[in-house]
């Protein structure tokens, strides 16, 4: 009896498949995720399942539906308090990514290896707390890179021009104009 128990116990748990919050979007290419909704407080490690993904919008929003940010004024002294989050290395497995949007997370700073991302042409990282004077160097490396959306970070406006400059085939938006 004891034998029997153990085999089925064995054979149940083998076929199961684990469950994990994501299960459900993993066959999408286009899929939306408002951390709050989903009762998280950060980007978790099995975003990097979502193989088939190519567009990819991660937000913090409150549930019912407003999201209060400090005005431009007061930006520096925002980014400058916590909380502060980061990404998990997991999503630079999503190497079919082309449309990344990344609003509202409290990123302080962006993984090593984002060229990972071969793909990728829109890149929205928008009131975040990224000082971008110092992860220009990573976001140089994106090869297809083709729009880049920084509102609501810490920016040097000089360096970001100079970006501009260098690099004309790529819109980088900073600034309400």
């Amino acid at each position: 009896m004891k034998y029997f128990f153990l085999t089925t116990i064995l054979f149940f748990s083998s076929s199961c498949e684990p469950n994990y919050i994501f299960k459900g979007l993993e066959n999408k290419e286009y899929v939306f995720i408002n951390l709050k909704k989903y009762g998280l407080d950060s980007i978790p490690k099995e975003i990097g399942k979502l193989k088939k993904v190519k567009e990819l919008e991660i937000l913090m929003e409150s549930t019912d539906g407003w999201t209060i940010y400090p005005p431009l004024s007061a930006i520096d002294k925002w980014i400058d308090e916590p909380p502060f989050r980061s990404i998990p290395s997991e999503l630079l497995y999503l190497n079919g990514l082309e449309k990344l949007t990344l609003h509202g997370l409290n990123i302080q700073r962006l993984p090593e290896g984002l060229d990972k991302l071969e793909n990728l042409k829109y890149l929205d990282l928008s009131m975040n707390k990224l000082t971008i004077s110092k992860e220009i160097p990573k976001l140089k490396k994106i090869k297809k890179l083709k729009y880049l959306q920084l509102f609501g970070n810490r920016i040097n406006k000089l360096e970001i021009e100079e970006w501009r400059k260098d690099s004309p085939n790529i819109k980088i938006e900073y600034d309400w104009e």
